[in-house]
């Protein structure tokens, strides 16, 4: 039986405050995969451009790998992260996959929080049906918050169903 949980969903602001505020309720240790790159890389931006990006892919596959084995752990993830292969795999052998899932409305609501700008917004909006369908189909669990006043309840419940059947 696994004891992580990795957290992912189209939305990185919202996915991480929502990954910690369970991360609390369960008592697990939280993290997430782009703060612990940026804290052993002051600066990605400025180390892509030193080492290129395939070192930095290798570097967070290894940091996906590591957290996916930890125990008792919860840990969020971006979309550009976990859409690797080699990342997918390490989430999927180490981690429940949970996709907090917003329907587009909800989305396109709760974006104007993110800290993107306007560019970035747009090419979210753009490809968020492609990228909903992306991540419905990695998840072990779709926790659709859309609706949701408390999305920790949501998730907690979504969590006991899936030991439930097992």
């Amino acid at each position: 039986m696994v004891s992580n949980i990795c957290m992912v969903g189209l939305l990185d602001k919202y996915t991480k405050d929502v990954t910690q505020h369970v991360a609390d309720m369960l008592e697990m240790y939280y993290t997430d995969v782009t703060d612990v790159m940026e804290y052993d890389f002051s600066d990605l931006v400025k180390a892509e451009s030193i080492v290129g990006r395939d070192y930095i892919e290798k570097q967070e596959s290894g940091v996906v790998k590591t957290l996916s084995s930890y125990d008792n752990t919860i840990f969020s993830i971006k979309f550009s992260i976990l859409n690797n292969e080699t990342n997918l795999g390490y989430v999927k052998n180490g981690c429940i996959l949970i996709y907090l899932r917003l329907d587009e409305a909800a989305f396109n609501k709760k974006i104007s929080k993110e800290p993107l700008n306007r560019y970035e917004k747009s090419i979210a909006k753009k490809l968020y049906g492609e990228r909903d369908k992306i991540l419905v189909s990695y998840a072990t669990i779709v926790a659709d918050v859309s609706a949701a006043e408390d999305e920790v309840e949501i998730i907690l419940n979504k969590i006991e169903e899936y030991y439930e059947k097992r």
